[in-house]
């Protein structure tokens, strides 16, 4: 019986409850703290392996994409049962995995969007910040839709990667300032959320970067023709392996992402990989499916 339930709303509850009772039952699992959202909430990480070789996966940069939390966890969750079990997934070996391989789950990186798209103002804020929110969200309660955190700004869209190129095309689309999507704030990790990610990418050094996001079936692999034959080979796998397209970005979606600023700055392989395929935010009946797929990539990632 596995500990991480995939048949519920994942909220930062839930993801905690699910970090205290992963390291209860796999001792070998280190769990860390590389900071707190606005709302001071924990940005929780779990370490899988000792291993050289470097990876780091995040996921739920927007809010309303909090499946993507539930997928890092169960993936974790996984990779943990089988080295306990010493079971291999076909013909990965998780034990060989844990001690070649270095691997860091940031499962939800905007904590305080996750819990304002899952509960809209239900949930404990100050009068101030509700009445803020509603002005962001043109005075509508429903927020299952919202991307930003909860100052309004986009976390996807608030790293150093031609942020100012990104300001221009907000104006193009008549956004100016906080709002639900698309805001990429005053200047590059103006964020709690997403200066703790890029502080920890800079201490950490990864050879590999995934953000995991929601939907479509793409994998994104490039910024500006930055990115180095080895990863267009990565990229090019992950496509035969899952099914899912490459694609390049365009528009404002080019700019300041945290991959696009994983690639700028170190030019290692980095990815943005949209899971799943419908409306965001995505059904729950889909995630069978986007495991399954996305399981078989994180398995070449490790195994490489």
């Amino acid at each position: 019986m596995y500990i991480v339930n995939t048949k519920q709303n994942y909220t930062y509850d839930c993801l905690q409850a699910d970090i205290e009772a992963l390291c209860r039952e796999y001792h070998f699992l280190e769990v860390f703290s590389i900071g707190e959202s606005v709302c001071g909430r924990k940005l929780s990480c779990l370490s899988f392996g000792n291993g050289k070789r470097k990876l780091f996966l995040n996921g739920a940069h927007h809010g309303m994409e909090w499946i993507t939390s539930l997928l890092l966890m169960r993936m974790l969750e996984e990779f943990c049962h089988r080295k306990q079990s010493g079971t291999a997934i076909g013909r990965v070996d998780l034990a060989t995995v844990y001690h070649n391989v270095s691997l860091v789950i940031c499962p939800m990186v905007n904590p305080d969007g996750v819990e304002l798209s899952l509960r809209g103002l239900s949930e404990p804020l100050p009068p101030l910040t509700k009445t803020r929110l509603l002005s962001y969200n043109k005075d509508s309660h429903d927020f299952s839709k919202w991307q930003a955190n909860i100052n309004g700004i986009d976390l996807n869209h608030n790293y150093d990667a031609d942020f100012d190129l990104g300001v221009m095309h907000q104006s193009r689309l008549g956004i100016y300032g906080p709002a639900p999507t698309r805001f990429s704030g005053p200047h590059p990790e103006s964020e709690p959320e997403s200066k703790a990610v890029a502080d920890f990418t800079r201490h950490f050094r990864p050879d590999i970067a995934v953000a995991y996001h929601s939907q479509g079936q793409v994998i994104y692999h490039d910024f500006n023709g930055l990115e180095t034959e080895q990863s267009k080979e990565i990229a090019a796998n992950m496509a035969t392996i899952s099914g899912y397209e490459l694609d390049q970005t365009d528009g404002i979606a080019s700019c300041s992402g945290y991959k696009d600023w994983v690639i700028k700055t170190f030019r290692i392989p980095a990815f943005t990989i949209e899971v799943g395929l419908g409306e965001n935010p995505l059904p729950l009946s889909c995630f069978d499916t986007i495991f399954e797929d996305n399981l078989r990539m994180l398995l070449y990632l490790v195994s490489i």
